[in-house]
Protein backbone atom coordinates (compact mmCIF):
# COMPACT_ATOMS: atom_id res chain seq x y z
CA UNK A 1 0.00 0.00 0.00
CA UNK A 2 1.32 3.38 -0.99
CA UNK A 3 1.26 5.95 1.85
CA UNK A 4 0.83 9.59 0.90
CA UNK A 5 0.22 12.81 2.84
CA UNK A 6 -3.54 12.66 2.27
CA UNK A 7 -3.85 9.15 3.76
CA UNK A 8 -1.75 10.11 6.77
CA UNK A 9 -3.79 13.31 7.27
CA UNK A 10 -7.05 11.40 7.04
CA UNK A 11 -5.80 8.81 9.53
CA UNK A 12 -4.71 11.52 11.99
CA UNK A 13 -8.03 13.37 11.71
CA UNK A 14 -9.91 10.10 12.30
CA UNK A 15 -7.84 9.26 15.38
CA UNK A 16 -8.30 12.75 16.82
CA UNK A 17 -12.06 12.60 16.25
CA UNK A 18 -12.30 9.20 17.95
CA UNK A 19 -10.18 10.28 20.93
CA UNK A 20 -12.14 13.52 21.39
CA UNK A 21 -15.39 11.60 21.44
CA UNK A 22 -14.40 9.93 24.71
CA UNK A 23 -15.65 6.72 26.28
CA UNK A 24 -19.29 7.85 26.60
CA UNK A 25 -19.59 8.86 22.95
CA UNK A 26 -21.83 5.94 22.08
CA UNK A 27 -24.49 7.09 24.56
CA UNK A 28 -26.66 9.41 22.47
CA UNK A 29 -29.09 10.13 25.29
CA UNK A 30 -29.17 12.84 27.90
CA UNK A 31 -26.24 13.50 30.19
CA UNK A 32 -28.42 12.74 33.21
CA UNK A 33 -29.31 9.08 33.60
CA UNK A 34 -32.79 8.28 34.91
CA UNK A 35 -33.16 5.28 37.17
CA UNK A 36 -36.93 5.54 37.33
CA UNK A 37 -39.85 5.96 34.99
CA UNK A 38 -41.65 7.88 37.73
CA UNK A 39 -42.96 10.84 35.71
CA UNK A 40 -46.21 12.73 36.31
CA UNK A 41 -48.84 12.38 33.57
CA UNK A 42 -48.97 16.15 32.97
CA UNK A 43 -45.24 16.21 32.08
CA UNK A 44 -45.67 14.28 28.82
CA UNK A 45 -49.22 15.54 28.21
CA UNK A 46 -49.50 19.10 29.57
CA UNK A 47 -53.03 20.31 30.19
CA UNK A 48 -54.83 22.59 27.79
CA UNK A 49 -57.28 25.24 28.86
CA UNK A 50 -58.78 28.14 26.99
CA UNK A 51 -56.93 31.33 27.84
CA UNK A 52 -53.79 29.66 29.28
CA UNK A 53 -50.41 28.41 28.09
CA UNK A 54 -48.58 25.64 29.94
CA UNK A 55 -44.92 24.74 30.10
CA UNK A 56 -43.17 21.86 31.82
CA UNK A 57 -39.68 21.55 33.19
CA UNK A 58 -37.62 18.91 34.92
CA UNK A 59 -34.33 18.89 36.81
CA UNK A 60 -32.41 16.50 39.00
CA UNK A 61 -29.79 18.14 41.20
CA UNK A 62 -28.23 17.42 44.59
CA UNK A 63 -29.81 20.60 45.99
CA UNK A 64 -33.65 20.45 45.82
CA UNK A 65 -33.98 24.26 45.78
CA UNK A 66 -31.69 24.50 42.76
CA UNK A 67 -33.57 21.64 41.08
CA UNK A 68 -36.90 23.43 41.60
CA UNK A 69 -35.54 26.72 40.26
CA UNK A 70 -34.01 24.98 37.25
CA UNK A 71 -37.20 23.04 36.47
CA UNK A 72 -39.30 26.21 36.84
CA UNK A 73 -36.92 28.12 34.57
CA UNK A 74 -37.16 25.39 31.94
CA UNK A 75 -40.96 25.42 32.10
CA UNK A 76 -41.04 29.20 31.67
CA UNK A 77 -38.57 28.94 28.78
CA UNK A 78 -40.96 26.50 27.10
CA UNK A 79 -43.81 29.01 27.42
CA UNK A 80 -41.58 31.82 26.16
CA UNK A 81 -40.75 29.77 23.06
CA UNK A 82 -44.47 29.26 22.43
CA UNK A 83 -45.06 33.02 22.63
CA UNK A 84 -42.16 33.98 20.36
CA UNK A 85 -38.92 32.35 19.29
CA UNK A 86 -36.23 33.39 16.84
CA UNK A 87 -34.61 30.43 15.10
CA UNK A 88 -31.29 30.55 13.29
CA UNK A 89 -29.98 27.60 11.36
CA UNK A 90 -26.73 26.87 9.57
CA UNK A 91 -25.44 23.91 7.56
CA UNK A 92 -21.78 23.43 6.65
CA UNK A 93 -20.94 20.80 4.09
CA UNK A 94 -17.31 20.08 3.13
CA UNK A 95 -16.01 17.53 0.65
CA UNK A 96 -12.46 17.06 -0.57
CA UNK A 97 -10.89 14.49 -2.84
CA UNK A 98 -7.26 14.16 -3.76
CA UNK A 99 -5.23 11.75 -5.77
CA UNK A 100 -6.10 9.93 -8.93
CA UNK A 101 -7.49 6.52 -9.75
CA UNK A 102 -7.02 3.85 -7.10
CA UNK A 103 -4.90 6.18 -4.96
CA UNK A 104 -7.69 8.76 -4.62
CA UNK A 105 -8.93 9.51 -1.14
CA UNK A 106 -11.91 11.54 -0.09
CA UNK A 107 -12.75 13.51 3.01
CA UNK A 108 -16.29 14.60 3.80
CA UNK A 109 -17.60 16.66 6.73
CA UNK A 110 -21.09 17.96 7.46
CA UNK A 111 -22.24 20.04 10.40
CA UNK A 112 -25.72 21.32 11.20
CA UNK A 113 -26.30 23.93 13.90
CA UNK A 114 -29.62 25.35 15.08
CA UNK A 115 -30.01 28.09 17.68
CA UNK A 116 -33.27 29.22 19.25
CA UNK A 117 -33.55 32.44 21.20
CA UNK A 118 -36.58 33.63 23.09
CA UNK A 119 -36.75 36.89 25.02
CA UNK A 120 -40.05 37.64 26.76
CA UNK A 121 -41.27 38.92 30.09
CA UNK A 122 -43.76 36.46 31.57
CA UNK A 123 -45.57 38.58 34.14
CA UNK A 124 -48.16 36.46 35.92
CA UNK A 125 -46.70 33.02 35.25
CA UNK A 126 -47.11 30.69 38.21
CA UNK A 127 -46.35 27.15 39.28
CA UNK A 128 -49.54 25.15 38.85
CA UNK A 129 -48.16 21.75 39.97
CA UNK A 130 -44.92 20.21 41.16
CA UNK A 131 -43.87 16.61 41.57
CA UNK A 132 -40.85 14.94 43.16
CA UNK A 133 -40.02 11.58 41.56
CA UNK A 134 -38.58 8.54 43.35
CA UNK A 135 -35.12 9.27 41.91
CA UNK A 136 -35.18 12.87 43.21
CA UNK A 137 -36.02 14.56 39.91
CA UNK A 138 -38.36 17.53 40.29
CA UNK A 139 -41.07 18.21 37.71
CA UNK A 140 -42.78 21.60 37.45
CA UNK A 141 -45.89 22.67 35.54
CA UNK A 142 -46.13 26.44 34.95
CA UNK A 143 -49.33 28.20 33.90
CA UNK A 144 -49.40 31.54 32.03
CA UNK A 145 -52.60 33.49 31.28
CA UNK A 146 -52.79 34.39 27.58
CA UNK A 147 -54.40 37.77 28.28
CA UNK A 148 -50.99 38.77 29.72
CA UNK A 149 -49.47 38.23 26.26
CA UNK A 150 -51.79 40.87 24.81
CA UNK A 151 -50.90 43.29 27.62
CA UNK A 152 -47.17 42.63 27.14
CA UNK A 153 -47.41 43.14 23.35
CA UNK A 154 -49.37 46.38 23.80
CA UNK A 155 -46.82 47.62 26.33
CA UNK A 156 -43.94 46.79 23.99
CA UNK A 157 -45.70 48.51 21.08
CA UNK A 158 -46.26 51.66 23.17
CA UNK A 159 -42.59 51.63 24.18
CA UNK A 160 -41.49 51.34 20.54
CA UNK A 161 -43.90 54.14 19.55
CA UNK A 162 -42.39 56.39 22.22
CA UNK A 163 -38.86 55.60 20.97
CA UNK A 164 -39.93 56.34 17.39
CA UNK A 165 -41.47 59.66 18.42
CA UNK A 166 -38.27 60.60 20.26
CA UNK A 167 -36.25 59.69 17.16
CA UNK A 168 -38.47 61.85 14.93
CA UNK A 169 -38.19 64.77 17.38
CA UNK A 170 -34.38 64.48 17.37
CA UNK A 171 -34.42 64.46 13.56
CA UNK A 172 -36.53 67.64 13.57
CA UNK A 173 -34.15 69.39 15.97
CA UNK A 174 -31.16 68.37 13.85
CA UNK A 175 -32.89 69.71 10.71
CA UNK A 176 -33.61 72.98 12.55
CA UNK A 177 -29.95 73.30 13.63
CA UNK A 178 -28.79 72.70 10.03
CA UNK A 179 -31.20 75.37 8.76
CA UNK A 180 -29.91 77.86 11.35
CA UNK A 181 -26.28 77.09 10.38
CA UNK A 182 -27.13 77.83 6.72
CA UNK A 183 -28.62 81.21 7.67
CA UNK A 184 -25.44 82.28 9.48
Amino acid sequence: MKINKTNVSFLLISLIAISCAGPGATNSGSTEERESKDIPDWFLNPPTAEGYLYGVGEAKKQNPTLAKKTATSRARAEISEIVRVKVSSMLKDFMQESGAGGNASALEFSEAVTKQVSDNTLIGSSIKESYVAEDGAIYILVEYPMNNIKDDVLGAAKGKEALYNEFKANQSFEALEEAIKKID
